[in-house]
C-alpha cells in the first residue's frame, strides 16, 4: 500500500510541471513571433535608410561635381559678365539702343 500512495503522490505533481511546460512553451511561441515581426519591420527600416543614404550620396557627389566646377577661372568669368556686367580692361563692350 505504500507505493500506491507515493505514486498517487507523483501523479499531480506530474501534471503540474506539464502544466507549466506547456505554459512556458505558449509564451516563448508568443515571444517568437514578436521577434519575428520586430526583424521584419527593422528590414524594412533598414532598405529605407539604405535608399535615403544613397540618395544623399548621390546629391553630396552632385554638390561635390557644382563646387568643382565653380571654383574654375572660367566659370568666375562667365558669372562676372552675364551678372554684374564686367569686361576686361582691353575689351569694348557694343550696346544697342533702345529706339
Amino acid at each position: 500500500m505504500s507505493k500506491k500512495k507515493k505514486s498517487r503522490r507523483r501523479q499531480p505533481m506530474r501534471g503540474y510541471v506539464g502544466i507549466i511546460i506547456i505554459f512556458l512553451v505558449i509564451v516563448m511561441a508568443v515571444q517568437i513571433g514578436t521577434l519575428y515581426r520586430k526583424n521584419a519591420e527593422y528590414q524594412q527600416q533598414e532598405a529605407a535608410l539604405q535608399e535615403e543614404l544613397e540618395a544623399q550620396q548621390a546629391a553630396a557627389e552632385d554638390l561635390q561635381t557644382y563646387e568643382e566646377r565653380t571654383q574654375t577661372e572660367e566659370y568666375v568669368e562667365n558669372t562676372a559678365r552675364g551678372k554684374l556686367g564686367l569686361v576686361h580692361e582691353n575689351e569694348i563692350v557694343f550696346r544697342q539702343s533702345d529706339d
